[in-house]
């Protein structure tokens, strides 16, 4: 009895870690930049680049699909199996994890996710393809278990930022800025 009890919560935990959101909202409007991740933005920062860079920390409580933020052109992916599995909210370890890149392009230039793989995770799979266009708020991957989800913003001095650090952030229902 004490077997089944504990691969019953075995896979309530699972199920629960694997839910989907009820609705993501999906608009096809290139001025607007949604959040990629359900989870805390840990980091926000304006780059010499022109570029604004936001990091999402994604706990294990967290919903762990990711998103589009904006709509676009998938322009490339790269998946880096070389990473580590550094503890996903140690910025500076873990920019050196396993992640996917993805950059996408629109009128505003290029956007580039990061779904960056944490302490326990050995996998990051990813739904988008090279040269097709997506709509905001659309499927982009899943990260599993705890990790962590960065995007790069570019022009940012034409971008209106609405969050700050701290701040839960809810996928495509959580606007970052706007152009």
């Amino acid at each position: 009895m004490k077997k089944i009890t504990f691969i019953i919560i075995i896979l309530l935990l699972l199920a629960f870690f694997y839910r989907y959101p009820k609705e993501t909202i999906r608009v096809n409007n290139e001025d607007r930049v949604y959040s990629p991740a359900y989870g805390k933005i840990m980091s926000i920062k304006l780059r010499k680049d022109n570029t604004l860079y936001i990091a999402i920390f994604l706990s294990p409580l967290d919903i762990h699909y990711q998103f589009f933020p904006v709509s676009g052109k998938v322009k490339n992916i790269i998946y880096d199996h070389t990473g580590k599995f550094e503890l996903a909210y140690e910025l500076n370890k873990s920019n050196d994890n396993e992640k996917c890149i993805h950059t996408i392009t629109n009128k505003h230039g290029d956007f580039v996710v990061y779904q960056i793989a944490g302490f326990l995770v050995r996998r990051i799979t990813y739904y988008d393809k090279i040269g097709k266009d997506y709509e905001s708020g659309e499927k982009l991957g899943l990260i599993h278990f705890g990790s962590r989800v960065d995007i790069i913003i570019p022009n940012a001095d034409k971008f209106k930022l609405q969050v700050k650090e701290g701040d839960r952030v809810n996928g495509s229902e959580s606007l970052l800025g706007t152009y």
